[in-house]
């Protein structure tokens, strides 16, 4: 019942798989675990596009979490629809 919960990266799956697209996808998600994710630290988001797979964008998050310190990462791939952008 959070329409708002999470992030905008829906948008991007018609968009061209290139570093503006993976600029945009990396701002996003940085921005909803800052906002809805108060047990970890964000340390790093990375997006780039995968050379082996030219529909995938890969995103890669750093954090910590809070409670015990503990560094973590988190590797999500992002399908964009290929020739649609």
């Amino acid at each position: 019942m959070r329409p708002e919960f999470g992030c905008q990266i829906h948008e991007l799956i018609f968009d061209p798989n290139d570093a503006a697209t993976a600029g945009i996808a990396r701002r996003y998600v940085h921005e909803a675990l800052l906002r809805w994710e108060p047990r970890i630290s964000v340390l790093n988001v990375t997006a780039n596009p995968d050379r082996n797979y030219p529909d995938r964008l890969v995103i890669n998050v750093d954090y910590k979490l809070i409670a015990t310190q503990e560094r973590r990462n988190l590797v999500f791939p992002f399908y964009v629809i290929p020739g649609e952008g």
